[in-house]
């Protein structure tokens, strides 16, 4: 069982470059090679909450694109937008949109496995 693992983008140092500014969120390293990548928006109805479900062997990467709560492991935690949270291989997880707004994400899946997601419902 793994802590969740979240990374604010409160608590990240914006700087300024040629044009823009960037903010370096996250260091995420990878617990096995992958060859590709899986990108996916999500999008949550406002109020609604996703079934649970969890990887066999992939690694998932969750960006919140407005806030929301995610769950991972039995922990739930707030997001605000452009927070990221980590699921390891093994670990359940869903996500509720606020009562008030829809909620979106994107999540990148390390391997992009496609049939490796266990339902829990």
């Amino acid at each position: 069982m793994y802590t969740m693992r979240v990374f604010r983008a409160s608590d990240a140092e914006r700087h300024g470059r040629a044009g823009y500014e960037a903010t370096y969120i996250a260091d995420l390293v990878l617990k096995k090679s992958a060859k590709s990548l899986g990108l996916i928006v999500v999008d949550i109805p406002k109020g609604m909450k996703t079934s649970p479900h969890l990887h066999r062997d992939l690694e998932e990467f969750f960006v919140a694109l407005t806030p929301l709560t995610v769950e991972i492991g039995g922990e739930s935690r707030v997001l605000d937008a452009g927070d990221v949270a980590v699921a390891e291989p093994g670990e359940a997880h869903s996500f509720r949109a606020p009562a008030d707004i829809d909620a979106r994400l994107l999540a990148i899946k390390a391997p992009n496995l496609k049939d490796d997601k266990i339902s829990l419902d």
